[in-house]
């Protein structure tokens, strides 16, 4: 379903890419609280791969926000939040792609 090693790892910004989405879904995403505790800063690093893909390949918003969505479900094991806040995380992963390095 997704390739196993992202195309690029370019700078933004002169952070890389995919510390740039790790950042975003500490910060924005965090469903189970992870950046509270330093130790759990990787517990999301398993997306990262998945959503550098959507990214790379121009996915639509509705895209990440369902994959986001379905993600939650998984790792909350009950019914997500709700899909209307993942739309600005979203969009700021999306701009990842749109800016210049």
């Amino acid at each position: 379903m997704y390739r196993t090693r992202p195309r690029s790892r370019e700078l933004h910004k002169g952070i890389r890419v995919t510390d740039q989405i790790r950042e975003i879904l500490l910060t924005d995403w965090d469903p189970t609280n992870a950046s509270r505790n330093e130790s759990a800063h990787g517990e999301y690093d398993r997306e990262i791969e998945p959503l550098l893909f959507l990214i790379e390949s121009r996915a639509s918003e509705d895209a990440i926000v369902n994959h986001l969505y379905d993600r939650e479900r998984e790792i909350m094991c009950f019914p997500g939040l709700g899909k209307q806040r993942l739309y600005r995380i979203a969009r700021k992963l999306l701009a990842l792609a749109s800016s210049p390095a």
